[in-house]
């Protein structure tokens, strides 16, 4: 028997693990976290099968078909492994792809849950402020309308210092505070240091406009028919676009605009029914409740109440020399003269006829007495002009006091006539104190 080479012994031992490395290759090839190490292995297995070539005689060819199955093995864990390589860089792309598509869906997510809360606040804006105009549609005077602006503002403005203003009967230009809240020491609190901010500025109050000295705020008109019913001022909240804000303040504006205009011919009405078109002084009506209330007020604070009645001495002869207008030339001068006589605090009235009443609240007996005599003589200078003729005019004025002469109210107006009808026959033009009736 032939001795084997050197090493034999080797390859006898290496040979069934070369035999059975195709194999093995190929079986682990198919789990893919392992193919590039099973490739790298069949390549050790090819260059282990070429030294066999090495062996003896009758292994070679055995040796030689096993490296060629090693390198065939090797060659298709390599192809299978970039195969693996490939799949994964498209799979890792398209999830890339996934995950730009999903950030893109979640930031439009966003955006249109952004846009749902703005269209949500927008829509309770707009409820709030419908809520408002149909609330001002119901509302019957200007002190209705203050708890129904303040809830208008806070929930369609998010103010929480402002001011409104109506037009005064006094004139188109001036303004009367209707509500004023959280603004001390502001620009705002008054409509006369209103107007004086705007003309600092150099700004019209028939325009919306942004005020930005002495403070950050806004002043919108409310305006119909190019009439300016009142104003809205506002502080512009902390945090707050000036611009939206000031938009928001018009549109607010607009819309209740046509509130102040029907509240403005409300007061109108009113102040029809109770103030005499000729003379401009009060109706009798009007009287006869505000005695009522000056004497309840008198008795609970122990003040006083003066009452005058003055009436127009031979009017009738006037009517019938000079004529029905000619009468009511006199009627209107009269309560114009009443009307410039008195304080704020005072009233007066039409009583009927050429007959007139003048309460004097608090008033004393001597300072009602020089009152009197201040009409009196104020109506007898009065010169009143006709064709080619210079005509004067006189009253006689009775006078009575709470609590001194009456306290019932009709009672202390009976007392007051009791005194004119005592002037009027002592010989007119002159002033009669029931207290002098009395002691005579």
């Amino acid at each position: 028997m032939n001795s084997l080479p050197a090493g034999a012994d080797y390859f006898y031992w290496a040979f069934p693990f070369l035999c059975a490395s195709p194999g093995l290759i190929f079986w682990s090839a198919k789990f893919s976290p392992k193919r590039s190490l099973w490739g790298a292995l069949g390549f050790i297995f090819f260059l282990g099968a070429l030294t066999s070539l090495a062996s003896p005689l009758n292994l070679k060819a055995a040796a030689l078909v096993c490296a060629l199955w090693s390198a065939a093995a090797s060659f298709w864990a390599y192809t299978e492994y970039a195969k693996d390589q490939k799949k994964d860089a498209s799979s890792k792309a398209s999830l890339q792809d996934l995950i730009a598509k999903s950030e893109g869906v979640f930031s439009r997510l966003s955006d249109l849950k952004l846009e749902s809360v703005k269209i949500e606040r927008e829509q309770k804006k707009t409820l709030a402020l419908y809520g408002v105009v149909k609330s001002l549609a119901q509302a019957l005077g200007w002190e209705d309308t203050k708890p129904i602006l303040e809830s208008a503002v806070e929930q369609y403005l998010g103010a929480t210092a402002y001011s409104f203003y109506v037009g005064s009967s006094a004139g188109s230009d001036d303004f009367d505070a209707l509500l004023c809240r959280g603004l001390h020491d502001s620009p705002g609190s008054s409509a006369v240091s209103l107007r004086r901010c705007l003309d600092q500025n150099s700004l019209s109050y028939r325009q919306a406009c942004l005020i930005h000295s002495p403070e950050e705020a806004i002043m919108t008109p409310f305006e119909d028919n190019g009439e300016v019913l009142g104003l809205f001022y506002a502080k512009i909240p902390h945090g707050t676009n000036s611009e939206e804000f000031l938009r928001n303040s018009k549109i607010f504006a607009g819309e209740i605009a046509f509130a102040f205009r029907r509240l403005k011919l409300f007061q109108d009405v009113e102040n029809l029914s109770r103030i005499d078109g000729l003379t401009g002084a009060h109706r009798r009506g009007e009287f006869e409740e505000r005695l009522r209330h000056e004497i309840v007020r008198a008795r609970t604070f122990k003040t006083t109440v003066g009452v005058l009645m003055l009436d127009i001495d031979h009017f009738k002869n006037l009517n019938d020399r000079y004529g029905h207008p000619f009468g009511d030339q006199v009627l209107k001068k009269v309560g114009e003269i009443l009307n410039a006589s008195v304080y704020e605090t005072d009233f007066v009235a039409r009583y009927g006829g050429e007959e007139f009443v003048v309460i004097l609240p608090r008033a004393e007996p001597a300072g009602a007495f020089r009152k009197a005599e201040t009409i009196r003589a104020a109506i007898e200078a009065e010169k009143f002009s006709i064709a080619f003729e210079t005509i004067s005019i006189s009253v006689s004025i009775g006078i009575s006091h709470f609590p001194r002469d009456a306290f019932d109210p009709m009672a202390l107006v009976a007392e007051a006539d009791r005194a004119l009808y005592e002037a009027k026959s002592r010989g007119r033009n002159q002033v009669v104190d029931i207290n002098q009736v009395k002691k005579s």
